[in-house]
């Protein structure tokens, strides 16, 4: 497509929610980030990187409803593509691809852009940094307490104490797994579970209706259900089949076979009982959130949970073990809370996860991650994975660490003291680059004056005259004098 540009330009402004980093804030980050990667080398995480670009289907496997509303993607020339919102999913399919025959197990990091469409709001970019690794054939709390450890170590190396919350999805998942829910069903508890952990209101009365079915025919279709529960599926498929086709409904040449239309049939008269087992489900999550605390009180609330509703206890000793674990990594107990609602948004979490918080301000958190044993053979690989790691932002880091800034270089500026003299000026700047110095040349050939008022304005101290026969003048511009080489 032509762009037609007229005499009259306007100014072409940053996308919003997008930020730019200036010199100075870029040595920050770079100065956090090279911590950060410190901590994570001296673990044993060796850094990779995998495209910004990525086929759409990677992200919608298993990234959950909230994340796919965020994504950049688009069609190009019949190809579905996005920009990355997250690191993980690109990390297990750079193992399906390559890394499957490798011992295990790996220990991998990375650092780089993502990109979510969010609302712009205070320390939230909709491009941002992400650093992170990915413990890959690691099972159990073994895996699980090292990157929570990780996560914790990185902030405490760039001057931040760490406030770690600890849940399993594990056990939510289990409750929802015992009952015949639809897939969209079980999202909207794990969304809601998440909002009644964090304190938000959820309303399930005015949900139900579209979570269970609703329209005129809905109440028909429950008292079918309910006067059919006893016949078998079998016999119910042949029964419909034969009404459908007697009555001359057209099951032929659409985008469904008849066997689809059928079940569709058949799962319509299965949601006569999906409002007593939404209302069982949203009261348990109800109840799972409710649990938050350190873990000598959440612990106890949520073996009485598990107990009241025969579900496997395991997720609580694979906490126990975790917390075990984390005290002999040196992170005492009252740093630790227990929120076993958590959900963190994204379906490919199976057991343990976590959040970390700035200790000093309740509601920045900085970290967070989890396991996720099932994302490697729903990308395609041939065996299973068991799986965890975490991901911090970096300039949300970079805005709360107690580091001291890091010193910008002390600058020279070389300048020709008559313009036949640039040529010798630029030998020198080059031979005090060699020796490691850090110099502007001056390429606008300004008057030695104007030079003077350059370097005081950017903070350059010392300026150097190189005369035409290759004698050079070294003026510091602090007040302390200047001398002739």
């Amino acid at each position: 497509m032509a762009l037609s540009l007229g005499t009259h330009r306007t100014q072409v402004e940053r996308l919003r929610g997008m930020q730019d980093a200036g010199p100075e804030a870029y040595r920050s980050r770079r100065t956090v980030l090279e911590r950060l990667l410190d901590v994570l080398g001296r673990h044993g995480y060796q850094l990779i990187e995998t495209p910004v670009l990525e086929p759409t289907e990677l992200f919608l496997r298993k990234s959950g409803a909230e994340r796919i509303a965020q994504m950049y993607a688009v069609t190009y020339r019949n190809r579905e593509i996005a920009l990355r919102p997250e690191h993980t999913a690109s990390v297990l399919r750079y193992y399906v691809e390559s890394l499957q025959t490798e011992a295990l197990p790996l220990r991998l990091a990375y650092a780089g852009p993502v990109f979510r469409y969010e609302r712009p709001q205070a320390g939230r970019s909709r491009q941002f940094t992400e650093v992170g690794c990915e413990l890959l054939g690691a099972p159990g709390p073994a895996g699980d307490a090292e990157v929570i450890h990780l996560a914790a170590e990185v902030l405490d190396a760039v001057g931040i104490r760490p406030r770690i919350v600890v849940g399993h999805v594990g056990i939510v998942l289990d409750f929802l797994s015992r009952l015949p829910l639809r897939q969209r069903v079980r999202d909207w508890l794990l969304w809601s579970m998440e909002r009644l952990r964090k304190g938000q209101p959820v309303d399930l009365e005015p949900e139900l209706a579209s979570l269970t079915g609703s329209g005129r025919l809905a109440g028909l279709y429950q008292e079918l259900g309910a006067s059919l529960r006893d016949v078998s599926g079998e016999q119910l498929e042949r029964w419909v089949l034969a009404i459908l086709q007697e009555t001359g409904v057209q099951m032929a040449g659409g985008s469904r076979t008849p066997e689809e239309i059928v079940s569709g049939v058949l799962a319509k008269l299965n949601r006569s009982h999906d409002a007593d087992d939404v209302r069982r489900s949203f009261a348990f999550v109800r109840d799972l959130a409710a649990i938050h605390g350190p873990p000598d009180e959440a612990i106890p609330a949520l073996r009485e949970l598990i107990e009241r509703h025969a579900l496997d206890p395991s997720p609580i000793t694979q906490l126990e073990t975790v917390l075990e674990l984390l005290a002999a990594y040196g992170i005492e107990r009252d740093r630790i809370e227990l929120s076993p609602g958590m959900a963190r948004g994204l379906h490919y979490y199976t057991g343990v996860l976590f959040e970390v918080y700035a200790a000093d301000q309740p509601s920045l958190q900085l970290c967070g991650g989890g396991r996720y044993d099932d994302l490697a053979q729903v990308l395609g690989a041939r065996a299973p994975l068991p799986a965890c790691g975490f991901s911090c932002g970096l300039e949300r880091i970079a805005e709360a660490a107690t580091l001291s800034p890091p010193a910008a270089p002390e600058v020279t500026l070389v300048a020709p003291a008559v313009p036949e003299a640039l040529a010798r000026a630029a030998e020198v700047a080059e031979a005090l680059r060699t020796a490691g110095q850090v110099v502007e040349l001056d390429v606008r050939g300004r008057s030695t004056s104007a030079n003077r008022r350059y370097a005081r304005r950017r903070g350059i101290h010392r300026l150097a005259l190189v005369h035409p026969d290759g004698e050079v003048q070294t003026e510091m511009l602090s007040g302390k004098g200047n001398d002739r080489e």
